[in-house]
């Protein structure tokens, strides 16, 4: 593979020839069939070596994307770290990022593994991270990684390559959803076609019962900016949706961006009658990161409605209600469990989640805590224990937990919901808890919601009531809204962490209550 020393790399930096501010230089490819790795560099040495041949094997895809120069840093864009896996951990590879906390994350976690050359390879835009758009003027660079233990990536523009590379197994990473996140943006939008959005519909249930919710998902390609539902009512890429006439539903989606309209994609659901005997279930998850990422745990709890004499786990070893698993590869995973009571057995409740192969850019104000929990509840009202994490940091006691939870969209206006947290196989701790439209938000209050939280409460256990109409006293949230239940060990009157250092985590239990009615 090639190995090029972070000295020769700083000389370049030092050297290059551009001048004016902003300037742009093309990084191109090359592949290596021996190996089965590609490569991408924009230095010019490099580039002048591996066409020449001087290192066997490598040749020009004929594909190549712009970058910012090192030299002439442009505003806005970001520095791109390089690293290079070494042949004795059985990489031989090199890995670009351009999210500063990714770097950080690799230097942290891989000290062994990956040693980075330069943390200014060149310079690019980062999309957003949430819907993974592009800055205007630019194009998507999309990351597949061959998840292979040699661990190589390839970058391209085109969208057409990535299919091809995730139909030959490899896995997109980035930001926006799937099926095709970005992970940078090429400052070179004015020089390629802009493409119309590809979507996929996928329903988190397509069996469900009568009066219950679901949400619907439009995975989209190329930056969509608006969607059009039909038999749903949203016009972003997630839709809530409920019915009370058994049947089959088809849900379609249309997205659009500034080159125009997707195809419609489409969802079929079938609306299943309520059985009164047979137990109905949900899984809540815990995970150390979101999403979770190869090598850690995630801890997976089932709450049902009916005493359950026996659990069957599919894809997670358990005989009990909670089930913690740990994959090795990145992608997505499903994991399935049936309850059994003396009524009969529930329906199969499955979970997919998508691993990532390197930590993901903490949520929301999490990257504030030196870790984090991550929890999921969605609409129902179930208990979590964080005790369920074997392995450290889990909540740590310098760290945060966010639960994620959706106010369920037949809760009536005179209904109040809550979500509480104690302690739970630990020392008595003091806490802060906090209601948010963002994870780990320990921001003054504001009970606009707007720029802190709606609510918080401090003590050994703490309930935060909400309702879903104005009502004196209790903060007002929105019926099918997502918010974050956030706790930290910590004494808001002093400033104090209230967790002691050793053993380094303070276990706590949190509990939703979240009316359907």
């Amino acid at each position: 593979m090639i190995r090029f020393a972070a000295k020769c790399l700083m000389t370049i930096l030092l050297c290059a020839a551009a001048s004016a501010r902003g300037a742009t230089l093309e990084a191109i490819e090359y592949y290596n069939a021996t190996l089965d790795h590609y490569f991408v560099t924009a230095f010019a040495d490099e580039i002048a070596k591996l066409d020449a041949g001087a290192l066997t094997g490598w040749q020009r895809t004929g594909q190549h994307f712009t970058v910012f120069d090192p030299a002439t840093p442009m505003a806005g864009a970001s520095p791109v770290c390089r690293f290079y896996g070494l042949p004795a951990a059985g990489l031989d590879s090199h890995f670009y990022s351009a999210s500063p906390a990714e770097c950080a994350a690799v230097l942290q976690r891989f000290p062994g593994a990956w040693i980075e050359e330069t943390d200014n390879a060149f310079g690019i835009y980062l999309p957003d991270t949430v819907t993974g758009q592009c800055p205007s003027g630019s194009v998507p660079v999309y990351r597949a990684w061959n998840g292979r233990a040699d661990s190589n990536h390839r970058f391209t523009t085109d969208p057409a390559t990535l299919r091809a590379m995730l139909a030959k197994g490899y896995i997109a990473e980035g930001y926006g959803p799937a099926p095709m996140p970005v992970a940078m943006c090429s400052p070179s939008g004015s020089s390629q076609p802009a493409l119309v959005p590809t979507c996929v519909a996928s329903a988190s249930n397509a069996a469900p019962d009568t009066g219950s919710a679901i949400t619907l998902t439009a995975s989209c390609t190329n930056a969509p900016v608006a969607y059009t539902w039909t038999n749903c009512a949203s016009a972003t890429a997630q839709c809530t949706a409920t019915s009370a006439s058994i049947g089959q539903v088809t849900y379609t989606v249309v997205a659009r961006n500034a080159a125009g309209a997707s195809a419609p994609a489409s969802v079929d659901v079938s609306w299943q009658s309520p059985s009164s005997s047979a137990p109905q279930c949900t899984i809540a998850r815990t995970s150390q990161t979101n999403p979770p990422t190869v090598n850690t745990y995630v801890a997976m709890e089932v709450s049902c409605n009916a005493a359950i004499g026996s659990y069957s786990w599919n894809g997670c070893s358990s005989t009990t209600r909670t089930c913690v698993v740990r994959e090795t590869t990145a992608g997505p995973h499903t994991y399935s469990v049936i309850a059994r009571s003396a009524e009969g057995s529930s329906a199969p409740v499955k979970l997919t989640l998508g691993w990532a192969a390197s930590a993901p850019s903490p949520p929301g104000l999490c990257g504030a805590f030196p870790s984090y929990l991550y929890s999921d509840v969605g609409a129902q009202s179930v208990r979590i224990e964080s005790v369920l994490m074997p392995a450290p940091p889990a909540f740590a006691w310098n760290g945060a937990w966010t639960v994620s939870f959706m106010v369920p969209p037949t809760m009536s206006a005179a209904s109040v919901g809550s979500m509480s947290s104690a302690e739970f196989s630990g020392p008595s701790t003091q806490r802060e808890v906090t209601i948010s439209a963002t994870p780990c938000d320990f921001r003054p209050t504001d009970p606009s919601g707007t720029s802190g939280p709606f609510a918080r409460q401090s003590g050994f256990s703490n309930t935060i009531q909400f309702v879903t109409a104005p009502r004196p006293g209790f903060p007002l949230l929105a019926a099918g809204g997502v918010y974050y239940y956030s706790v930290r060990n910590f004494q808001p009157s002093n400033g104090t962490i209230t967790c002691p250092s050793s053993p380094g985590r303070c276990d706590a239990l949190v509990q939703s209550v979240l009316p359907t009615r």
